[in-house]
Order: C-alpha cells, then structure tokens, then sequence
C-alpha cells in the first residue's frame, strides 16, 4: 500500500495537480482504502500546521519582501561592487555577492532570484556578458537563499526532524561561503577565457561610502541571525524582529514603503505562505499515515542493504536526494522524505544538523535541474530566455554547486565546525 501511495503522489503531481492537494488527495484515499476515518484528515492537518516555530515562515517571507521593495538592495549591491567589482567578470562576482548579502535577509532562493534578475540581466548585458550567462550566474546564486541563514527550507527541516533550528543556521554559514566562493571562481574562469570586463577599478574610498551606505541594513540580519545564534530569540522572535527592523528602516527612515506597497508585500506574503502551508499541512497527512506503513523503516532498510560501505551509502542518499530535487518541490521534499532517510542518517553516523545542510544543498541542485526547476524557471520567465540557453552555462555552476555538496558530505567539520 504504502509504495502504491509513492506512485499516486508523483502520478497526480505530473499530471499538474498542486504539490498540497496531491499531497491531500493521495492520503485522503490511502486512508479510505485502510479503513482509516477520514475526519482524521482534517485534524492531522491542523496538527501539522499548529506550530509557534512555522509562524517563522510567512514572518521571513515578508521580510524578504520588504528588503527586495526598499533601497536596501541598491545598497547591497553598491557594497558589493566596491568589494569584488575589480575582479576580472567584475558584474558576475558583484552578482554573487549580493546574493550572498541578500540570502541573509530573505530565506528564499525564488524571491531572490526574481528580484535580483530584474536588475543584473540587464546590467551584465549591457557590459558586454551573454544574456545566458547572466540568467544561468543569477539563478545559481539565488540558491546562496536556502544556505546561508535565515532559510526556510532549513526552519521545514528543524521542525519535520525536531533538530535545533539555530544550530542549522549556524551550519550553513560555512557552506554557503564555500559555494559562494565556488561560484566566483566558476565566473572568473569564464571571464579569462572569454574577455569579460572589470566593473571598476578598487578605491578604498569608494568601499567606505558604500559600506556606510549599507551598513543600517546589514544590521537587520545581524539582528535576526546573531540574536537567535546567541539564544536571545527564538527563531520566530527573530523573524518578527527582522520585519519590524525592515519597517522601520523603510517606513520611518527612508520612507521608500507607503501603504499601496505595503498592502502589495502582504497579499505576496500570503500567497506564498498559503502555498508553502498547503503543503505543510497535506505532508501531515500523508507523514503520519507512511509511518504507520513504517515505509521510512523500509527504506533505510533498503538504502542500507545495499552496502554496509559509509562512504557509498552517503553517496546514495545524496543521488536519492538530487533525484527527488527535480520532481518535487523543496518544501515537501523535506516534510515527506526527511522521515524516510533520518533512521538511516542516524545509523551510519550522521549529525542531523550536518544532514540537513546536505539536504538543503541537495535541493538547491535540483532548483536548478529541470523538470521542477523552481528558481531557474523563475529568472526564466524573467528574461524571456529558454531553459536550455541558460542550461549552457548553468552546468558549469550546477556542477560547483556539485562539488560544494561533495567537499560538506565528506567534511562534516565544514557544518558542525561550532562544536
């Protein structure tokens, strides 16, 4: 029943069906055939949305949302130019570091990439860099979203494993340096062999106004990230406390939001809440009535039965994960497939903070991969390109990407160096 249950699933979601309903639909009737009551469904519903620590969620949406709607992110990349803008394929660096500024104010790699391709697109085209190659550098960077903290998909996975949700922020700031950092050499590499120009030349000067310029905002995340890493606030606490800093700094001192704008940010949080809570709420479903199959049990016996070799059974779980990254949508991948693989996690050895950076990398990779393709869809239907023009260049990141996933797999010190 419960592998009749898998193919449902994946036969309604490639039949178009919404990920939450799918989710809904296939529990509802695995239940009806098991004789379970289906006013079950609606309680395991509630049940798995009742959670102080997924009020995190809508709270980090909207304070992405109000950062991508003030000056803070003209100030960002302003910062961010005069740190790597000399650097040969100058646009391209300041791309990547402003998406790993942006990353710590949003949690999102979709709403990073939809705003940060509206205004490098056109700004590395008009320096002379392939339209492609600045779509396939804006929608991997957008990935630096779900790493570095905050990330939603890592407070998902906090709550769907019960794993300390500061200690997963804290794991992903080396990783998310680390990929960076991939990325830039990727671009620098592309840059010698194609001629790309410098931005500008370095002025120690020039650093200094736009480090002055940014550094009220870059208080916000430290604000929502050091106070939670410090045991100040809870996650959520933070959260609201990154929205009412972002208010503050865009209604009372920069006065960029009115209430039009304001009223426009919220109706898109709620959306995007709505989308990521449907799912929430049919993964609860659908959770609790695979474990009572003890399919996750299965699994782990299956994955492990292969190999008793640690190295090889890691790298299964990562192929597993990158599969599923490019049919399922990052949200539910985590609420459905983290209860399956935690067992065997936890039987060769595996920190669940250290997983769960690797799930997160994993999902990125497949934000990038088609069919899904989250992020690189979006920058997609933003620059009117197809998938396989940016795909020409975005391998050659997919595969940093790769390696990045690869050195934190086999270097858990790369996630857990705080303890």
């Amino acid at each position: 029943m419960a592998w009749l249950v898998i193919v449902l699933l994946f036969a309604l979601i490639g039949f178009g069906v919404p990920i939450g309903f799918a989710l809904m639909i296939t529990a509802a009737i695995a239940m009806a055939l098991s004789g379970i009551d289906l006013i079950m469904v609606p309680i395991q519903m509630f049940s798995g949305t009742n959670s102080v620590v997924l009020l995190a969620i809508p709270l980090f949406i909207f304070m992405g949302e109000l950062m991508g709607a003030t000056s803070i992110s003209e100030r960002i990349i302003a910062l961010a130019a005069a740190l790597v803008g000399w650097i040969r394929g100058g646009l391209g660096h300041v791309n990547i570091v402003t998406s790993m500024f942006m990353a710590e104010m949003s949690g999102s790699a979709v709403a990073d990439a939809a705003v940060m391709s509206k205004v490098f697109v056109p700004s590395m085209e008009k320096q002379g860099y392939p339209r492609s190659f600045a779509a396939a550098v804006t929608a991997t960077s957008a990935t630096l979203g779900i790493i570095i903290p905050p990330s939603i998909p890592m407070v998902l996975y906090g709550v769907t494993s019960n794993t300390s949700i500061k200690e997963l922020f804290i794991a992903g700031i080396v990783p998310g340096i680390l990929l960076g950092g991939a990325f830039m050499v990727t671009v620098y590499i592309f840059a010698l062999k194609e001629n790309y120009p410098v931005d500008r030349r370095f002025e120690i000067a020039r650093l200094g106004g736009a480090f002055l310029g940014a550094f009220v905002p870059l208080l916000i995340p430290v604000l929502v990230v050091g106070g939670l890493i410090f045991g100040f606030v809870t996650p959520t606490e933070a959260a609201a406390a990154g929205v009412v800093a972002a208010l503050l700094f865009g209604v009372v001192l920069q006065r960029d939001l009115g209430a039009a704008k304001l009223y426009e940010l919220m109706v898109t949080t709620v959306r995007q809440t709505s989308v990521v809570m449907m799912i929430i709420a049919g993964s609860a479903v659908l959770g609790q009535f695979l474990a009572n199959e003890q399919l996750p049990q299965r699994i782990a016996e299956a994955l492990g039965g292969v190999t008793d070799d640690y190295v090889f059974r890691l790298l299964l779980i990562n192929v597993f994960l990158l599969l599923l990254g490019m049919f399922l949508h990052a949200s539910a991948a985590i609420i459905v497939v983290v209860p399956m693989l935690l067992p065997l996690v936890r039987e060769i050895g595996v920190d669940p903070v250290h997983f769960g950076v690797i799930v997160c990398l994993n999902l990125g990779i497949g934000q990038q991969t088609p069919p899904v393709a989250s992020v690189l869809l979006t920058v997609c239907s933003t620059t009117g390109l197809k998938i396989e023009q940016v795909m020409g260049y975005g391998k050659w990141l997919i595969l940093a990407m790769f390696v990045t996933l690869m050195i934190v797999t086999f270097t858990p010190q790369t996630a857990i160096w705080f303890r």
